[in-house]
C-alpha cells in the first residue's frame, strides 16, 4: 500500500496547540482540516529537521502528507541531484535548504497564523517559523503550505517561502514569491542537471548572469535555490574564495558568540554580482561593452538600473571578469563602481577577503596572508 493511500495521525499536546514544538506520536488516520495536516507536517519538522530533497526515512515520514505531483516533483528532484552531483560536487553542500521551512532545517517552534481559500479551491495555511537557539538572536519566517483535495483527503501540494521584506513604497519591485516546487526544479530539466548548459559567448553568459541577478536580487554569498542557479556561473576559484568567506565567517561567529553583536564581515549584506547594499530598488540591467584581456579572460561592462517611481532612477556600472575553464566562460570577479573616495578599484574576491586570513578572522587592518586567500 502506498505511502498516500495509508491513513494517518498524530497526538498532540496542549503546548502544540498553541504553536509550540512537540514530539510527534504515531499515524493513525488522515487530518479532515487543512490546519490539522499543516500542523502535523511541521511537528515532524520541527522533529526531523529534513534538509535537502526527501529520501530514505524522512521521505517515508512526510510522504503521507504530500501530493501525488509534489511526491512526483521530488523523485525528479533526486535524480537530477544526483546528476549535478556528479557534474558539480561542489554544489550539494550549499544548495541543501529545508524544504518546508525555505531557509535552515532547524526551527524551534511554529504557529498556524490564518488560511485563506483560493480561486482554485486549494487552502494556503500561513505558518510562522521560529529560531531561537541559545547562541543566536531570536529571528522568524513565514511560509504557506498549499493544501489540495486528493483521494478524499488533504495534502500538502507545494510550500510558498513568504517574503516579508516592506515593498509598500514600491509595489511593483515585489518579486513573486519563491516556492518548494521552483527550488525542486531549479537548474534542472526534469531529471537532468542542465545548470552548465550555458552560452558560450561572453555578452551572452553576462545576459544570461544578471537575468538571473534581476530576477532574485541575492544578498550575500547564494544558498539555497540561488545557490543551485548562480554556482554553475563560477569559476573553481571564485567557488573556492566564497569558501573560505563562509569559513571566515563561521570563525567570526566563534570570536563574538553574542547574538547581538552585528557580524562585521563585508559581503553579509551586499549585492555580490551588483555591488548594491539594497537589493530590492535593483530593477533592471544592459550589457554594454566586452573588452578581451591579453590572457584570454573579458571584461564584461554591464549597466545596473535601480529605483521604482516616484523615485528617480539612476544607474551604476560594474565590471564581470569571465575566464575560460573546462571549455566554458565563466565568472572569477567582479569589479564594482569606483565611488566614496576610492582610489583603486574594488572588487567582489576583495570583498569575500576582508578581514579574513584565508578561513580565520583576523579582523580590519590586520595582516592577511595572500597565499591562503
Amino acid at each position: 500500500m502506498s505511502f498516500l493511500r495509508c491513513t494517518c495521525a498524530l497526538s498532540f499536546s496542549a503546548a502544540l496547540a498553541l504553536g509550540l514544538s512537540a514530539q510527534p506520536s504515531e499515524p493513525t488516520r488522515h487530518p479532515q482540516q487543512p490546519e490539522a495536516l499543516v500542523r502535523r507536517l511541521y511537528t515532524e519538522t520541527l522533529a526531523r529537521q529534513p534538509s535537502g530533497v526527501l529520501a530514505g526515512a524522512d521521505l517515508k515520514v512526510f510522504a503521507p502528507y504530500l501530493s501525488t505531483a509534489l511526491l512526483h516533483r521530488i523523485e525528479i528532484a533526486k535524480s537530477c541531484s544526483v546528476d549535478a552531483d556528479q557534474q558539480v560536487p561542489e554544489l550539494h553542500s550549499r544548495a541543501a535548504i529545508g524544504l518546508f521551512t525555505g531557509e535552515r532545517a532547524d526551527p524551534q517552534s511554529f504557529q498556524i497564523e490564518r488560511t485563506q481559500t483560493e480561486r482554485d479551491g486549494s487552502r494556503n495555511v500561513y505558518v510562522k517559523l521560529e529560531w531561537n537557539k541559545p547562541t543566536e538572536s531570536l529571528w522568524t519566517t513565514r511560509v504557506a503550505g498549499v493544501v489540495v483535495r486528493e483521494n478524499g483527503h488533504y495534502v500538502i501540494d507545494d510550500v510558498i517561502y513568504i517574503n516579508d521584506s516592506d515593498y509598500s513604497n514600491n509595489p511593483a519591485a515585489k518579486p513573486a514569491e519563491w516556492r518548494l516546487s521552483g527550488y525542486l526544479s531549479a537548474g534542472c530539466n526534469g531529471p537532468h542537471w542542465i545548470g552548465y548548459t550555458l552560452p558560450k559567448q561572453p555578452e551572452a553568459l553576462a545576459q544570461s548572469l544578471y537575468r538571473e541577478v534581476v530576477a532574485r536580487r541575492p544578498v550575500g554569498i547564494p544558498w539555497g535555490a540561488d545557490w543551485k542557479v548562480f554556482a554553475p556561473y563560477l569559476s573553481k576559484a571564485l567557488l573556492h574564495r566564497m569558501d573560505l568567506a563562509l569559513a571566515c565567517a563561521d570563525d567570526w561567529y566563534r570570536q563574538n558568540p553574542d547574538p547581538n553583536v552585528k557580524p562585521e564581515y563585508a559581503w553579509l549584506e551586499l549585492g555580490l554580482f551588483s555591488a548594491g547594499d539594497d537589493e530590492d530598488e535593483l530593477r533592471a540591467f544592459q550589457v554594454e561593452k566586452t573588452e578581451s584581456e591579453s590572457d584570454g579572460s573579458f571584461r564584461v561592462v554591464v549597466g545596473l538600473k535601480w529605483g521604482w517611481p516616484p523615485e528617480e532612477p539612476w544607474t551604476t556600472r560594474v565590471a564581470a571578469i569571465l575566464v575560460p575553464e573546462k571549455g566554458r566562460l565563466l565568472v572569477n570577479d567582479v569589479v564594482y563602481p569606483k565611488d566614496k573616495g576610492m582610489d583603486v578599484e574594488y572588487r567582489l574576491s576583495k570583498a569575500l577577503s576582508d578581514g579574513c586570513d584565508g578561513p580565520h578572522w583576523v579582523g580590519y587592518g590586520r595582516p592577511q596572508n595572500s597565499e591562503k586567500q
